[in-house]
């Protein structure tokens, strides 16, 4: 299919000179993190539905905040859809998102993952856990043991600054776990744990044997390895993973609302979500079955999850991990 709506940037760096270019007073424009391949499929299809034109940005959740707040005076996007529920938490407690009342789809899809007062909708989930190499998986390998460094093999970390989903599970154990928690990973430390820069360099360590485990690994990047057969298990500990949420917004500001509502509208469709679960993510609208490689499995055991909470707590934690954890000079347990 020939791409049929204009990219901005793939980069923010890229995209920092089109800050000053005129935008198409027509086009809908969408920023997306990541899989770039889903937001283009439905970004594709979507034009190709309505004809709207759109112009895209796709970047990571930091990048793509960075760019918001570039353009926080002189905005343009209308639509941006996050890996993170705290980021789209974020906006809207500055105002800067609009509410869409009782979308139509609403009911079909998992209520409790959307904003209670409609200002975001999550589009998909993933799952927060372990990915570790066959031949060193336990079944009930636990946080617990690898906190104790009970674990034998060596374990590796994207690092929370460079990783949103990694960041998200600090936060969320954070709330889970306030009075050990420190503790917890300064254990992971002397334990051997390392800090890859990001999910890609966390999860080639391990492709090629370097590492046995990845603490706070993505499920769905994972999936993508397996399916193309690696030697890896997605494993969700039994005292719980992070559900991470992967919401749609409209901002405030936004010229073209009733193209932007059909845009989410479109989002959810059923033919979209069957992409969303091509990707090995859960879907966010009932009845869509999971990738082959994902399954069909009830959600397991899950961290408590709190979007108001976590905003709250973020900058904290995040600096304080950086300092304490990520920077800590540790001797390692040697037994």
């Amino acid at each position: 299919m020939p791409r049929s709506f204009v990219i901005l940037a793939a980069l923010f760096a890229l995209g920092a000179a089109a800050c000053s270019q005129d935008t198409d007073n027509d086009a809908l424009v969408v920023y997306s993190a990541g899989p770039r391949p889903l937001a283009e499929a439905v970004i594709e299809a979507y034009v190709e539905e309505t004809g709207q034109r759109v112009e895209f940005f796709g970047a990571t959740t930091g990048q793509v905040m960075a760019r918001l707040e570039a353009e926080r005076y002189r905005p343009r996007a209308d639509v941006v859809i996050f890996a993170s529920e705290v980021a789209a938490e974020a906006l809207k407690d500055q105002g800067r998102l609009q509410p869409y009342p009782d979308p139509g789809w609403l009911e079909d899809t998992e209520g409790e993952w959307h904003d209670p007062d409609h200002y975001y909708f999550a589009t998909a989930a993933a799952l927060v856990g372990m990915a570790v190499r066959e031949e060193a998986f336990r079944e009930e390998l636990d946080w617990e043991a690898l906190f104790q460094g009970d674990f034998p093999g060596r374990m590796t970390m994207p690092s929370p600054s460079r990783s949103g989903s990694a960041a998200d599970f600090v936060i969320a154990y954070s709330l889970a776990h306030p009075d050990t928690m420190w503790e917890d990973f300064l254990g992971l430390r002397r334990a051997g744990l390392d800090f890859a820069a990001a999910n890609s360099q966390a999860i080639s360590g391990l492709l090629v044997g370097t590492y046995d485990l990845i603490v706070g690994a993505v499920d769905y990047l994972i999936y993508r390895q397996i399916a193309d057969g690696a030697p890896l298990v997605m494993h969700y500990p039994p005292s719980g993973s992070a559900l991470v949420r992967r919401p749609i917004a409209i901002l405030d500001s936004s010229q073209h609302v009733a193209a932007a509502r059909a845009f989410v509208d479109h989002y959810f469709s059923a033919a979209m979500q069957e992409e969303v679960a091509g990707q090995h993510l859960l879907p966010a609208r009932r009845g869509i079955s999971p990738s082959a490689t994902r399954g069909e499995h009830a959600l397991p055991a899950l961290l408590p999850s709190d979007p108001v909470a976590a905003l709250a707590e973020q900058n904290r934690v995040l600096r304080r991990f950086q300092i304490e954890v990520e920077r800590a000079e540790v001797i390692a347990d040697p037994n």
